[in-house]
């Protein structure tokens, strides 16, 4: 979830210089790095949908850079109060129906999270395309007029993943993701999110809109769009910490 917070929010106005040459990493990298340093607050709406049926869940969350992350459950009723800590690449999870803190281990990284599509291993690995993979320039593709990258990552011998091979689709001008494909070590693609509804928010351009698709699970994906945002949040200094979880 606060990966995909990250990729909402990576278009930063900090396109590339024209005649600017880039290395892929350096291309992943921006599209990584564009938040650091960066807090901000805001309200979303998770909907989870799936053949015979859909849920809605609104939630609001709290980042700092990439390391940092609170959020707070604010409906269905059944899940009012579920709140989620990111601290690095630890996590945890409060759960008010059994009044219980639980750091979430290795063991849960592929659980769903809120029965989402997306995964415990969303959450937490937040910097894994940048410091997990190399990269390689796949393409270069324009489309109505937009130029793209299409980066392949490999991982690393020794890195702790769970995939084969991550594609992704970057616009040029201003390095926002559009596309990212999960593909296991057979090479077949597992799930893929695609970011919509670009816009400027407080003077930065960001997307407002993403869907993970389960290409195992036909008809299962999850959207979450943002309902407010703003870069200018007023964090408490306790807001990521443990203690803040139950509060």
């Amino acid at each position: 979830m606060y990966r995909l917070i990250g990729i909402l929010l990576a278009g930063v106005l900090c396109g590339a210089a024209r005649g600017e040459t880039l290395a892929p990493v350096e291309i992943v990298r921006r599209c990584d790095d564009l938040l650091r340093g960066e807090e901000s607050y805001c309200k979303l709406t998770m909907t989870i949908t799936r053949p015979s049926w859909s849920r809605t869940v609104v939630m609001e969350a709290w980042t700092q850079g990439t390391e940092n992350s609170f959020i707070r459950v604010l409906s269905p009723p059944k899940e009012q109060g579920v709140t989620f800590l990111k601290k690095g690449r630890e996590a945890w999870q409060y759960a008010p129906a059994i009044d219980r803190v639980i750091k979430i281990p290795p063991s849960m990284m592929l659980q769903s999270w809120l029965g989402s599509d997306f995964s415990n291993d969303d959450v937490v690995r937040a910097d894994s395309l940048v410091v997990d993979y190399d990269h390689a320039i796949v393409s270069e593709p324009e489309e109505d007029g937009v130029a793209y990258w299409i980066i392949a990552a490999t991982p690393k011998s020794a890195a702790p993943v769970v995939w084969g091979r991550v594609e992704l689709k970057i616009r040029k001008e201003d390095f926002i993701p559009v596309r990212v494909g999960y593909y296991d070590e057979d090479g077949t693609l597992v799930k893929y999110y695609e970011t919509a509804d670009y816009a400027e928010v407080e003077g930065r351009k960001l997307a407002l809109q993403a869907i993970m698709h389960d290409q195992t699970r036909p008809g299962n994906r999850t959207e979450i769009r943002y309902d407010s945002l703003t870069f200018r949040p007023d964090l408490r200094p306790d807001t990521f910490t443990v203690q803040n979880l139950r509060r």
